[in-house]
């Protein structure tokens, strides 16, 4: 059971402890249910795609490709309920990410994307792609799962922001020459969708790689169906609350008890705010934190601390598990957290199924 938790902030190198109770844990007898209990931990969930995926990210990890700033993800691209793996190799301007898809009993690389080591996702498409802002050019691609792979949709490139300095303005979809109102018209349901930043949610640090292989995609079989609805309902709520702009959530075990909290970003401005919401014997309950710039939090896996940068480079941290976050500093196991599903009534739904 969750007893206690306790908050800690921190700005800059200067770290200050704060503390958060919860509400006294009920007795439970033999008669009652204790509402904390989990149907499974999350370590028992087996599924074929694990030891698929753990095998490819160890071949990675021993390969050349491999740099300290590679990090990876795991997340259905396609729809079908079966999670991709996400390689990326660096954060670097020509690095692209490469996508894995379980098929039979391997790990098939299906797709590259992106640029600086992540790439776009559109749920609602079920695309991906990515834009890359040259000297006076913008460039990128767009492509759609089918047949079992991820195919090229639509290229673009304009030089527009080469106007200034007299060159012959271009506008380009597939490689064709179109009016700017075509061009427009052909990336406008791409850019106006709601876009995850994919690629580099974990890093490679073996506490990293067990949570995301063993925990994160456990916890539809984890929670139980009154856990479930406790939470769908809260999120709910916080969604109806009021109007929010690019508001995201996601389930997270921030303490590694095996019962996780729902985490979840209001937005991505600088006046947002992250909502975490855990169960203790009362029900559900909130604490508020600071977001990173992205609108995420960070968690570092092996010390269970979560922390954020803002906007201005100040850096907080806080702790659910008790952890000393005096002096701390990010290990080789750290995930992003917050923005894994747009905040809609469908995706709430779909999360506490």
């Amino acid at each position: 059971m969750k007893f206690s938790r306790i908050l800690a902030a921190a700005a800059a190198a200067s770290f200050i402890s704060a503390s958060a109770g919860c509400s006294n844990t009920k007795k439970v007898t033999s008669t009652e249910i204790d509402p904390l209990a989990v149907r499974s931990q999350p370590t028992e969930i087996v599924y074929d795609w694990q030891e698929p995926y753990s095998a490819t990210l160890s071949a990675f990890r021993n390969s050349d490709r491999y740099t300290d700033k590679a990090m990876f993800e795991i997340l259905d691209l396609t729809g079908d309920g079966v999670p991709e793996l996400i390689i990326s190799p660096s954060d670097e301007v020509s690095a692209q990410c490469e996508i894995y898809r379980f098929i039979g009993s391997r790990a098939d690389l299906i797709a590259t994307s992106g640029s600086f080591g992540s790439f776009d996702y559109i749920p609602s498409l079920n695309a991906i792609g990515f834009s890359y802002n040259g000297e006076g050019f913008v460039m990128g691609e767009y492509q759609t799962y089918q047949e079992g792979s991820f195919n090229t949709d639509i290229s673009f490139y304009n030089n527009s922001d080469s106007a200034s300095a007299g060159a012959h303005i271009r506008y380009e979809i597939n490689n064709e020459n179109v009016s700017l109102t075509r061009y427009q018209e052909a990336l406008f349901p791409y850019q106006e969708a709601f876009t995850i930043k994919v690629g580099r949610k974990f890093s490679l640090g073996d506490e990293a790689i067990d949570y995301a292989l063993h925990y994160s995609e456990s916890w539809s079989q984890v929670l139980t169906d009154d856990q479930k609805k406790l939470y769908k309902d809260y999120t709910a709520s916080v969604m109806n609350a009021s109007e929010l702009k690019d508001a995201a959530f996601e389930i997270v075990d921030l303490d590694l008890s095996g019962l996780p909290e729902v985490v979840i970003s209001t937005g991505m401005l600088n006046d947002s705010e992250i909502k975490i919401l855990y169960l203790d014997s009362d029900g559900v309950k909130e604490l508020s934190t600071s977001p990173d710039a992205s609108g995420g939090i960070c968690f570092d896996v092996k010390a269970k601390i979560f922390y954020a940068a803002d906007f201005f480079g100040t850096i907080q941290c806080w702790s659910l598990a008790g952890a000393d976050i005096n002096g701390f500093t990010p290990s080789e196991s750290t995930m992003r957290c917050g923005r894994k599903y747009d905040l809609t009534a469908e995706n709430i739904e779909k999360a506490f199924t």
